[in-house]
């Protein structure tokens, strides 16, 4: 059942990304070996027409120890430089995703992660530029019979295939490690937006990025300001990050933050140091406003405008499937209804579920 109210159909857009696409690929599965790591990764020929503009150079990258892959090697020569390559957009953008076995069981989060872009709006070739990054074999396997883009890095962790509890010491250690393997992307020249795998795409987020962000975040709670960093506490479930010198360094430094946050993730780390950050690297940190990125802490008022829904405040995969199920029920019959319908009335989704709770409560 939907709530209706008045209607006014307005699309703010803060700033449009155009992308052009180039055709698919067809893939071959390579396994290197490189030190005490072993990768399988989607090997795809870049097509001679290619608009995508080269990787930044490696006399423009930041003069660090970590200069090259964390392999080893140089950025031109790393297996995830060419997944990055032939997924890319034009203007070297993509997007990423992270998960393990757990969340990529048959009909569990990762399936319906990739069914909210066949029935989305307008985003269903954005599927060309994801990559999917997994945690363990069996995930990697079930990524290759369903997705273009595959990138496997096997590690001696152990239980990686499992749900990591939060806040358990196998959680922080991959949200960390999340935060090392995004500075590889930024160093080999591409800009990303990561989203969590239990983030529901409906519309393309990208046009509410303004080109002037070095860094947009979307936020539990939007405060009524893009850019109140006093406020607004940054979600690093969905985060756009422009590659540059600035950026990888901001990068770079927010890790080594961790060792004066023991037994803290990332995103809390980064909540203490935002302010201090972005005046130090001069870069600009943007809130995405919730109407068009909304999650189950601050729910879209408006169904005609949400862009992407975050499971968060809810903490277990099962839970979270549940509710993003209902939701994409409703996504679903909100398409179905006529659009002189959807002119006169104001859609939302439905409040009730294992986390959804009525607005207010």
């Amino acid at each position: 059942m939907f709530c209706v109210g008045g209607f006014v159909a307005a699309l703010l857009i803060l700033s449009i990304h155009y992308t052009k696409f180039g055709d698919d690929k067809s893939p071959e599965v390579l396994t290197v070996t490189s030190g005490s790591h072993t990768m399988a990764v989607e090997s795809f020929t870049q097509g001679v027409n290619s608009p995508l503009a080269p990787p930044m150079s490696k006399e423009n990258l930041p003069n660090d120890s970590t200069s090259t892959s964390e392999q080893g090697q140089k950025p031109d020569q790393d297996p995830l430089a060419e997944v990055l390559k032939s997924a890319a957009m034009e203007g070297n953008t993509v997007i990423l995703t992270q998960a393990n076995e757990a969340w990529m069981t048959p009909n569990s989060l990762f399936d319906l992660f990739l069914e909210g872009f066949h029935v989305g709006e307008g985003i269903e070739h954005l599927l060309n530029h994801l990559v999917v990054v997994t945690e363990d074999k069996k995930g990697f396997e079930k990524c290759k019979t369903v997705h273009k883009y595959c990138y496997f890095l096997k590690t001696k962790k152990s239980n990686i295939g499992k749900e990591k509890v939060y806040m358990s010491r196998e959680y922080l250690a991959t949200m960390w490690a999340r935060n090392k393997f995004q500075r590889r992307i930024l160093k080999l020249g591409y800009n990303f937006l990561y989203t969590d795998m239990d983030i529901l795409w409906l519309r393309n987020p990208l046009r509410h990025i303004a080109i002037t962000s070095d860094l947009a975040f979307a936020s539990d709670f939007f405060y009524g300001d893009e850019d109140s960093l006093e406020k607004s506490t940054p979600n690093g479930g969905f985060m756009y990050v422009k590659s540059s010198n600035k950026t990888i360094e901001f990068f770079k430094s927010w890790y080594e933050q961790r060792v004066n946050y023991p037994d803290q993730h990332d995103q809390y780390v980064l909540n203490q140091i935002k302010v201090e950050f972005t005046k130090r690297f001069q870069v600009r940190m943007q809130f995405v406003n919730s109407l068009y990125t909304a999650g189950f802490c601050e729910m879209s008022k408006d169904i005609g405008k949400v862009c992407t829904v975050h499971a968060n405040c809810c903490i277990t995969v099962a839970a979270k499937l549940q509710d993003l199920r209902s939701i994409l029920d409703d996504w679903k019959t909100y398409k179905s209804i006529p659009p002189w319908v959807k002119e006169k009335e104001n859609f939302r989704f439905r409040d009730h579920g294992i986390c959804l709770h009525p607005m207010g409560n």
